[in-house]
């Protein structure tokens, strides 16, 4: 782990593929940019360490870490969709509907006690999201960086239980 625990000490696999697959790429673009996507976590975290930092500090720098985390996942998905073919744009299909991300995606709240609920809640459907892709995509190259993914979002969810359980 690093200075601050956010980080698993592993490496990642190499971000790599089979093939040319837009399909696969398709479905990495929820990942890279949906409502429920890296990009989201990366500001939310973000927004989040700025917002607390003067009420609790320790949480603001772990919430500074873990969006630069998160900013990794962001870089290694976008490597993953040119390397299908596909373009890393800041979009994704809902149903037949293309959607742009926005910052709409980002929650407000300052609240320390439902700041760490919604990011519990985020990291558990990106996991989903995650096992749900690492299912739908039989190219084992992208599959070892999913999972490699998920184990960071499951740390990052016990990194926001134990600064949840300090809470009065």
């Amino acid at each position: 782990m690093d200075n601050r625990g956010c980080e698993l000490n592993l490496p990642y696999p190499p971000v790599e593929v089979e093939g040319k697959n837009l399909c696969y790429a398709q479905l990495l673009q929820k990942d890279y940019t949906g409502k429920n996507g890296e990009m989201t976590a990366v500001t939310q975290y973000f927004y989040q360490h700025l917002t607390t930092k003067a009420c609790n500090e320790a949480l603001a720098d772990e919430l500074e870490c873990v969006s630069i985390n998160e900013m990794r996942h962001l870089e290694m998905l976008g490597e993953l969709i040119v390397l299908l073919g596909g373009t890393p744009v800041f979009r994704t299909t809902e149903g037949c509907v293309n959607t742009f991300w926005c910052g709409d995606n980002v929650q407000p709240t300052q609240n320390i006690k439902k700041i760490l609920q919604n990011n519990i809640a985020a990291e558990k459907i990106a996991i989903q999201n995650y096992r749900q892709h690492v299912t739908l995509i039989k190219d084992p190259k992208i599959q070892a960086v999913l999972e490699r993914i998920i184990l960071d979002e499951e740390h990052h969810i016990a990194i926001f239980n134990k600064y949840l359980s300090q809470l009065p």
